[in-house]
């Protein structure tokens, strides 16, 4: 969306304006960045570009299947457009959308329909409207060809830009409708995908279930006090620490931990597992000063821990990491 603004003469501070966002976050590929960010960033660049500009539909083109990351993948390995567009809504969640998703299969079409009830008020349409963009752009690329769309219907009042849905999709959207849909001839369901394969389909759909699972961790209770264990390296607080810090009572926490589908011991090993991997790959020191920093008594108790976590001693690992790097 930046890269799209600053094109428009949209300064980057302005996109960013208010939202906490630093050039070193935007450039790790690693890095979160929240949904109140995004919406702020997009909120600045709406103001910055005024109302005749349609900027949703010049960011959603932008968006092409490897912006996905293994979303996108798994979607161009599918054996054909069909099994793409049921994955693509299985997993739907780890797409940049906002709104909710769903298709319904018929005879002749296929209607995608998109729910921005949830979205703020200012942004619901430009929402949508990237998510169209994207749809084109997504189709494209994994079929070489235009999405036959044959009808548009949108719950948003007529734009100014209007004209540009025209030019982008090939109809002339409705305007003023009960819901965000688009209907497409459903012939090339069956066609099979240029990029498709069986071993690498197997491979993301594993990937894209295992995002979503640390997505599901990094919520709740849970995430917060994941989110806090990781943010000590030196020393990793007690439960009774970290009750007091959430103002609950130890009792309380691991009610709500196991609620949750876990327990605070878990936690802490998974982040005892994560830092263990960080310091025998990225610093030069021994299992002793390892073992300290984990809060384990000695060496060898650590040693012993880390073959349970891994199935390798850590000096097995820490060389297997430097012949990967």
């Amino acid at each position: 969306m930046i890269r799209v603004a600053e094109e428009h003469g949209v300064t980057w501070s302005t996109c960013v304006q208010g939202t906490g966002l630093t050039q070193e976050s935007l450039a790790s590929p690693s890095r979160d960045i929240e949904g109140a960010q995004e919406l702020g960033v997009l909120r600045n660049i709406l103001r910055a570009l005024g109302p005749d500009v349609p900027f949703g539909l010049l960011a959603g083109k932008r968006y092409h299947t490897t912006t996905h990351g293994t979303w996108g993948a798994a979607i161009v390995s599918s054996p054909d457009i069909g099994s793409a567009i049921e994955l693509a809504r299985r997993y739907f969640e780890l797409s940049y959308s906002f709104n909710r998703f769903d298709v319904q299969l018929g005879a002749r079409s296929v209607r995608f329909t998109y729910d921005g009830s949830d979205n703020p008020d200012d942004l619901r349409s430009v929402l949508i409207e990237r998510d169209l963009a994207a749809l084109v752009t997504l189709w494209r690329e994994i079929n070489g060809t235009m999405i036959p769309i044959q009808s548009m219907q949108l719950r948003a009042r007529r734009p100014p830009y209007a004209a540009a849905f025209d030019a982008m999709f090939g109809v002339t959207p409705q305007f003023n409708c009960a819901v965000n849909s688009v209907d497409v001839d459903a012939s090339p369901l069956t066609t099979p995908q240029p990029q498709a394969d069986d071993f690498s389909l197997q491979l993301f759909e594993q990937q894209c279930l295992a995002l979503i699972e640390q997505r599901k961790q990094s919520r709740g209770v849970a995430g917060r006090i994941r989110a806090r264990l990781l943010r000590t390296r030196h020393e990793f607080p007690s439960m009774k620490t970290v009750a007091a810090e959430l103002d609950v009572s130890v009792r309380t926490l691991r009610n709500q931990l196991m609620r949750e589908g876990t327990t605070f011991r878990q936690l802490l090993e998974r982040a005892r597992v994560a830092l263990a991997e960080e310091l025998l790959s990225t610093e030069r020191i021994s299992h002793d000063e390892i073992a300290t920093r984990l809060g384990y008594a000695d060496a060898s108790t650590f040693v012993a821990a880390f073959k349970r976590w891994k199935g390798m001693a850590p000096r097995a690992y820490r060389r297997s990491r430097r012949a990967a790097g």
